[in-house]
């Protein structure tokens, strides 16, 4: 059976921007026809500042993942599969890259991701066995990263309180061979819905990114675009 997939979604908890605990999350998720919900909330340098390394950094990054811990006890009442991933921003940048592919104790053993370089940002997520995606690449203000660095771009973003310019996305995707996601950004109760990723295999951690390794990971978004 196939399975219906939000790949990118934020908590409140974790996620200031966002207008959604975890529980109403979930149950939004839910509400829309989906079967899993992935969790990314902002990994921001402001959310590690002064908690780089050590019992500092282990602690704050599992403060990090109170918002999905929120949703996964949600969708456990409502049969969602939810999983972890993030969206991590750099201090060298503005730009936004999706995490998907990595556990909580696996990013634990990476250290602190925010205050590095894309470069070696990049090549850690990936030693480690993660896929590093490029989010909404064509928003105002933002570069888009060296391919090479990259393992995909999110080629349909849904938040509508931007300009994502996705057309652009999509062709910077195709032009440089990268995999793509598609993803509702989700923050609040009007932006759900938008777009998701359908795959024939249950939704896990590593299935996923195994599934978007593969093409076999379909990108849905609203018709015509």
């Amino acid at each position: 059976m196939p399975f219906l997939i939000e790949s990118h979604a934020h908590a409140a908890e974790t996620s200031p921007c966002s207008h959604l605990p975890g529980a109403s999350l979930a149950s939004e998720v839910k509400a829309r026809g989906y079967d899993a919900l992935i969790v990314t909330d902002h990994y921001t340098p402001e959310w590690f500042a002064g908690c780089q390394s050590g019992p500092r950094f282990q602690t704050r990054l599992r403060e990090f993942f109170a918002g999905y811990r929120a949703a996964f006890e949600g969708g456990k009442a409502r049969d969602l599969i939810v999983l972890p991933a993030l969206e991590l921003r750099l201090a060298a940048g503005p730009e936004d890259f999706l995490v998907y592919g990595l556990a909580p104790e696996e990013l634990a053993e990476l250290g602190c991701l925010a205050f590095l370089l894309l470069e070696e940002a990049s090549r850690r997520v990936r030693a480690a066995g993660g896929l590093l995606f490029q989010a909404h690449p064509f928003r105002a203000a933002l570069r888009r990263m060296p391919a090479e660095l990259l393992d995909g771009v999110e080629s349909f973003n849904g938040n509508p309180k931007h300009e994502n310019h996705n057309a652009k996305a999509l062709r910077f995707a195709e032009e440089n061979g990268l995999l793509q996601s598609a993803g509702s950004d989700l923050h609040e109760k009007r932006g759900a819905g938008i777009a998701a990723m359908r795959m024939d295999e249950m939704p896990s951690v590593k299935s996923f990114a195994r599934a978007l390794r593969q093409g076999r990971a379909e990108c849905l978004a609203p018709k015509g675009e």
